[in-house]
């Protein structure tokens, strides 16, 4: 039952992450073509936007490949962090078209642009709008059934793509009815700068991934309380260690219980509190070491 839910998330992130490309290499096309007509510097920014969107989700959907090949001889912890090695990129990616659009947006302040078919531009951008809209919410949903750092990070940029959409779509419609043209560079503006401010999260995360930081307080109080439930034949446990590699979680503990229980038993105990922990926290590979009570350096 679990490997068939494996291989169902498995399908899944694939399917999300091809999807996002093919979106993406849509939106391209479209933008570009909106682009040459209306001579919107703003729509061009955007369409490069969706060009990093491609490389992004490329680099994705290989790494999930990877992330989720089991483990090896060479990786003997299977290849998890290729999803956070990904979210990292794809961070360090949305944090520089920001700084792009920022920049793009500051030479339009200063020798700004004569529009031209601005209604075509506008409907052109409402409607990227609602299809990164969509497209975020859904990748959201799989990243949070799956786990998937690389997912999640994929979702951040198509929601980073709406707002920039809508920014757009403001300073275009302002430009069509005021003339007032530096509005619109200023919108971008603030739409860069939040895409920043919100990329911080995604970029912290994977760095934690990377650095083998521990599970939250919270799971491994989690962990803790299930241990503990097998008192009074265990006594304490000790030298436990959680870390997170993709979707994966690894948990390992050293146990103490009873000395005068036998070797079958202490083992099926063992057995018992794994299972226990893998059933209430997801995608968990749980070691356990079992001292007996009486061991004299077991601290």
């Amino acid at each position: 039952m679990g490997s068939e839910i494996s291989n169902l998330n498995q399908n899944k992130k694939f399917r999300t992450a091809l999807l996002s490309i093919i979106v993406s290499l849509f939106l391209i096309i479209t933008k570009l073509i909106a682009g040459f007509l209306t001579n919107s510097i703003s729509i061009f920014a955007s369409a490069v936007d969706s060009f990093v969107d491609v490389a992004a989700s490329s680099i994705n959907y290989f790494s999930i490949i990877k992330a989720e090949k089991p483990a090896d001889k060479e990786h003997r912890f299977g290849h998890g962090k290729a999803e956070g090695l990904a979210g990292l990129f794809q961070s360090l990616i949305i944090g520089g078209s920001s700084l792009y659009l920022i920049n793009v947006s500051i030479n339009r302040l200063i020798a700004g642009a004569a529009l031209q078919s601005l209604n075509f531009g506008i409907l052109v951008m409402v409607f990227s709008s609602v299809v990164s809209f969509f497209l975020a919410r859904y990748i959201k949903r799989v990243a949070k059934d799956t786990e998937s750092i690389a997912l999640s990070t994929d979702s951040l940029h198509y929601s980073s793509d709406v707002y920039t959409n809508l920014g757009i779509v403001l300073g275009l419609i302002t430009v069509r009815f005021t003339g007032l043209v530096y509005i619109d560079s200023l919108v971008s503006i603030c739409v860069a700068v939040y895409i920043i401010w919100s990329v911080i999260g995604v970029f912290k995360e994977t760095v934690d991934i990377l650095m083998d930081r521990e599970l939250s307080k919270e799971t491994v109080k989690e962990i803790e309380e299930i241990i503990l439930k097998h008192q009074p034949v265990v006594k304490s446990f000790h030298k436990m260690r959680t870390r997170r590699s993709g979707s994966k979680r690894f948990i390992e503990f050293h146990l103490v219980i009873d000395h005068n229980l036998s070797f079958v038993d202490a083992h099926n105990l063992a057995e018992e509190i794994i299972k226990d922990i893998e059933s209430n926290v997801p995608n968990a590979d749980v070691t356990v070491h079992v001292d007996p009570h009486s061991y004299p350096d077991y601290s």
